[in-house]
């Protein structure tokens, strides 16, 4: 046997084992808990043994086949844009009086989207246009009629608004529904003013409603970093065993540090000063879109100086240092109150919450007047720069969301029973194995002893895909069933073509080890091909599909990397072992 033979044994083992392992949370999920505990995270961890993967690496069930709530919410971009278009004019007439270019009453037409600014002094109206068209540039001249100017949002402006409306709505009812503790939810952008939201295993549609329905709270708070509290929480009380609760003081001070929220917040809150409140901040994953990692806890007054009613706009860009930052705007009440807060605060860190969750902590180094601060967001750990880039524009959406949050109504909401999910997995799954018993029939009585090297193959690809859909933290669904079976398929289109190359070269009268050496070196790159046009198709039904559709994609992807392992590498070691391990002279083809 060549060192080859060695390494690929050791490789196919460590796969096998690896795969074994992490099925075991979806085992336990989906067998030994009842349907309502599926989505209790800290039961399954009780349930596992000790030498288990992590809990949150399971099989989640999509709305098709656990059951759950389907919600369609329709954001109003209309009426968001015509409070907007009200507030510029309110910004343009103060703006004017400050400048000293005279006095203007604005009017507003809602439905036309337009402002008209009237001058007291005809006079001043030359001046007045020509400064408010080159300051205000997101406002477009729709006629001048003596010392009336009549403005309109450019279109390009208003296109922008729309989306980011619809994102913020999307930001808040994502932050809403991660509180509630659904862990496979969807939400997503539907056309181009509504949001799907799938919520499996929930029951009660009137809550879910109210959930997300209602507008979110943006709130400025100051940080107390004058008491030792977590420290002397930490060590006064040990976390509780297995909570993973740690004491970071990375950003030179010390906080609390853990992956499960409510153990985090449960273990601190008892002895949290009456006056303060802890809060927590979402430690993104590096790989995982909207998912939390870990989380951070802050102290801080519960006293609330400054709400996001006052914020007028947020903008993130990069500064001149090449770092990324988010420029933000009061109105008049709010810049007030901001430059006192400021005032008071320097020095001391203000901590920006939207909805409980702390969004960003900056330090404030002076005193901010005029309406309008920066807050510049660092570069550590490493971290690209595009990375840093899309946290500075997650935060000046949820500044945004705070302030002009755009009307959202329920246009559709549904519940999917359970009890059809439960039925759907039972024809799903009999349907899979049915079909994967015919085709490991068919191939040992057509193949013989290759097609049973080929079956070892086809049930180990099985399990395979499984395990990276735990891995991943992947939604299966009814799409994902159908992908599942049909992934199975072209596994066992590549053993044929191997299996029909070693035939095929055993029929020229070479030996067995030359023929099963050549039948897989000449099948490869026809097995590469088909598979690589298959992976191709799979992501851009990722990238540009719905949910069931992304679904299918998900396990079709994951089930193509695997039948390259298997048909290329798996089922070459069990013949490499006939052949040359025990040096076969025939080989039953």
């Amino acid at each position: 046997m060549d060192r080859g033979w060695y390494w690929r044994l050791g490789l196919v083992i460590g796969v096998t084992l690896l795969t074994v392992w992490l099925l075991i949370p979806s085992y336990y999920s989906l067998f030994v808990l009842e349907r309502s505990q599926r989505n209790n995270l800290a039961l399954l961890e009780e349930r596992m043994p000790a030498w288990a993967p992590p809990a949150k690496y399971r099989i989640n069930l999509g709305l098709d086949l656990q059951g759950g709530i389907h919600m369609v919410m329709r954001v109003d971009t209309k009426t968001a844009l015509q409070k907007r278009t009200e507030r510029r004019g309110d910004v343009i007439a103060r703006y004017i009086n400050e400048k000293q270019l005279g006095q203007v009453s604005v009017n507003t037409d809602p439905e036309a989207l337009q402002l008209s600014l009237t001058a007291a002094d005809p006079k001043t109206m030359d001046a007045i246009e020509k400064e408010v068209l080159a300051t205000f540039t997101d406002f477009v001249k729709v006629s001048r009629n003596g010392p009336t100017l009549v403005l309109t949002p450019d279109e390009g402006q208003v296109t922008r608004f729309r989306e980011e409306s619809v994102d913020q709505a999307m930001l808040i009812i994502r932050s809403r529904i991660d509180k509630w503790g659904v862990a496979e939810v969807d939400v997503r952008k539907l056309g181009t003013d509504a949001i799907q939201i799938s919520l499996p295993g929930r029951n009660d549609p009137e809550r879910a409603k109210e959930l997300v329905g209602t507008t979110a709270q943006l709130e400025f708070r100051m940080v107390d970093d004058t008491t030792d509290f977590f420290r002397q929480t930490f060590t006064n009380t040990p976390p509780p065993e297995g909570s993973n609760i740690t004491l970071d003081t990375s950003e030179g001070f010390p906080q609390l540090m853990g992956p499960n929220r409510e153990a985090l917040l449960a273990y601190v809150q008892p002895t949290t000063p009456a006056d303060r409140q802890v809060l927590l901040e979402c430690i993104p994953s590096a790989t995982r879109k909207g998912v939390c990692d870990s989380y951070r806890t802050y102290l801080v007054e519960k006293e609330v100086p400054l709400t996001g009613e006052s914020v007028t706009g947020a903008d993130a860009n990069i500064s001149q240092l090449n770092e990324p930052e988010v420029n933000i705007s009061f109105d008049a009440a709010g810049a007030r109150e901001f430059e006192l807060l400021t005032e008071k605060g320097t020095g001391r860190r203000m901590a920006i919450v939207l909805d409980d969750n702390v969004q960003s902590a900056p330090r404030i180094n002076e005193r901010i007047g005029g309406g309008r601060a920066r807050i510049t967001m660092g570069r550590s750990g490493g971290r690209p720069l595009e990375v840093w880039l899309a946290d500075a524009q997650t935060l000046a959406l949820a500044l945004k969301a705070g302030a002009l949050p755009a009307p959202v109504t329920t246009g559709e909401i549904r519940q999917v029973g359970a009890s059809l999910g439960d039925e759907l997995i039972r024809k799903g799954s009999l349907a899979s194995i049915v079909g994967l018993l015919l085709v490991i029939a068919f191939m040992a009585i057509y193949y013989k002893i290759a097609g049973l090297i080929a079956d070892v193959a086809l049930v180990l690809n099985g399990l395979l895909m499984l395990a990276g859909l735990a891995l991943f933290n992947a939604t299966l669904t009814l799409p994902g069933l159908a992908a599942f079976a049909l992934t199975l398929g072209v596994a066992v289109d590549a053993n044929v073509l191997i299996n029909e190359r070693i035939r095929e070269e055993l029929g020229h009268g070479k030996t067995v080890r030359v023929a099963v050496e050549q039948g897989y070196d000449r099948a490869f790159w026809t097995i590469f091909d088909a598979h690589v046009t298959a992976l191709i198709a799979g992501f851009i039904l990722f990238f540009t599909g719905t949910g069931p559709v992304r679904g299918f994609a998900t396990t079709m992807i994951i089930g193509l990397l695997a039948s390259l392992f298997t048909s290329i590498l798996v089922t070459r070691v069990f013949m490499n072992y006939l052949v040359q391990g025990r040096n076969a002279q025939t080989l039953s083809v």
